[in-house]
């Protein structure tokens, strides 16, 4: 699968620093780039004389709910929609409490053909909807929408390209992931963020001599935080392990730097993390750091908001946290695979809602919310942030300054990887660390799930 890879990323980055204000009030209206002020004031969608006065439904089915860091923004943006187009459309929401839930769920309905108008693609959801047909080749209403094209982008487009061209999905957000830490835990046991993976072994060490627990690691669900700190171990293994983690879809993971990476991860799993880290779910590892119980955490901007929550943090925690590289000035730079169109023999009245709806949830104003109510980062420069928000957010602000300076670039597990490497994932660092397993063996598994997986 064809990827612009990240350079383009991170200069775009770059520019998402300039001190331009957060949101266009001018708009289109046509592709749903409103701001919250002028979706309040759209016309309500008029239906035509003669036909039904019923709004055309729209499935959508979303993991982003309860507890999830983009909840808050997801529910805004869709209630946004309902209200611009009311009477003409409506999105019937599918709600998931989880991101294997959600998994789980989208492969049975792919399996019948059944799957939503709109859904994300990820975990091989979007492989399966383009091989059963429900799949549509998005490209030529982003080439026929330049105000829409605006703020997807190339960059973002062409991420998700296919050899023969098609693009099937459009990305929900651009990621930087390094790490955050607790730097009062960090002051108190003598360290800095390490510059290198032995300075980082050490300073686990030192952090639970000094009576810290230093990782917030999981196993559960897509093994999400741990899979973090493997594809950053790897990814800045040098020239060859930065290849290995900018490939779509390996073959083979018998090499050094997956084995170096795995052979780090047993032992951070046996001496390092939770008691509860095996078997533990994404909430249990966020509710670690965010308590004060562990020094660090992998994870993404996303994560920023939750720090001054105290409805989830403990209070004055946002004053507490730093974000750092990974040693080796490493760095994940990424678009997500994003939102997919599954109206493929569906009604000509589904089809034009359910392209609407994908034009507003991937517009100005949806990436104006996310950015705003959840920390994720928008697709293009066209959505900047301004003076006050950067003020309001200085870790965010930080991280997009660190990467900048990265040396090592390079994607995360879930991006590259056969959907079936991350299940076996989880399904290994159990055995991992209870050594019913070495690192040798647990890459023979990935591999034999990649070929499987062909």
């Amino acid at each position: 699968m064809k990827k612009t890879k990240v350079i383009a990323l991170l200069l775009a980055l770059t520019m998402t620093m300039s001190l331009v204000a957060c949101k266009n009030k001018d708009a289109s209206k046509e592709t749903g780039t409103n701001t919250e002020a002028s979706v309040d004031e759209t016309d309500k969608g008029d239906t035509p004389e003669g036909t039904s006065s019923e709004p055309v439904e729209i499935s959508y089915a979303t993991f982003m709910v309860g507890s999830h860091a983009s909840a808050a923004a997801e529910e805004e943006v869709i209630n946004a929609f309902n209200k611009k187009f009311e009477g003409k459309y409506k999105v019937v929401v599918e709600e998931l409490p989880s991101d294997n839930a959600f998994v789980d769920k989208m492969k049975i309905l792919a399996s019948s053909q059944t799957l939503p108008d709109v859904l994300i693609g990820k975990n091989g959801i979007r492989e399966l909807a383009i091989e059963n047909g429900q799949a549509v080749n998005i490209k030529p209403f982003l080439e026929a929408d330049p105000e829409w094209m605006k703020f997807v982008g190339e960059d973002a487009m062409n991420y998700n390209m296919e050899d023969d061209g098609s693009v099937y999905s459009i990305s929900n957000q651009r990621q930087i992931i390094g790490y955050f830490y607790n730097k009062d835990m960090f002051s108190k046991a003598g360290v800095t963020p390490a510059k290198t993976w032995d300075e980082f072994m050490s300073n686990n060490a030192k952090l639970k001599k000094a009576g810290f627990t230093p990782l917030a690691l999981m196993t559960g669900e897509n093994a999400w935080t741990t899979n973090l700190w493997l594809a950053a171990m790897i990814g800045t293994d040098g020239a060859d392990g930065n290849a290995f983690m900018n490939t779509s879809y390996p073959a083979n993971y018998n090499n050094s730097s997956v084995i170096k990476g795995l052979e780090m991860l047993k032992t951070c799993l046996k001496e390092y993390t939770t008691p509860d880290a095996v078997g533990a779910l994404y909430a249990n590892a966020a509710n670690n750091f965010e308590q004060g119980n562990v020094a660090m955490i992998a994870n993404g901007p996303w994560m920023c908001p939750d720090f001054t929550d105290e409805t989830k943090s403990i209070p004055g925690f946002g004053d507490q946290v730093g974000v750092a590289l990974y040693p080796e000035d490493g760095l994940i730079a990424q678009f997500e695979v994003g939102y997919i169109l599954c109206t493929n023999g569906k009604s000509a009245e589904e089809q034009a809602g359910a392209l609407e709806f994908l034009k507003f949830k991937t517009s100005e104003y949806a990436q104006s919310v996310f950015l705003e109510k959840a920390g994720v980062l928008p697709l293009t420069d066209n959505i900047e942030m301004s003076a006050e928000y950067k003020a309001a957010n200085p870790i965010l602000s930080e991280l997009i300054q660190l990467s900048g300076s990265a040396k090592y670039t390079f994607e995360n597990i879930d991006n590259t990887a056969f959907s079936s490497i991350v299940d076996e994932t989880a399904v290994r660092y159990p055995e991992l660390a209870y050594d019913e397993i070495t690192p040798e063996e647990f890459a023979d598994y990935l591999t034999k799930a990649a070929e499987m997986s062909k």
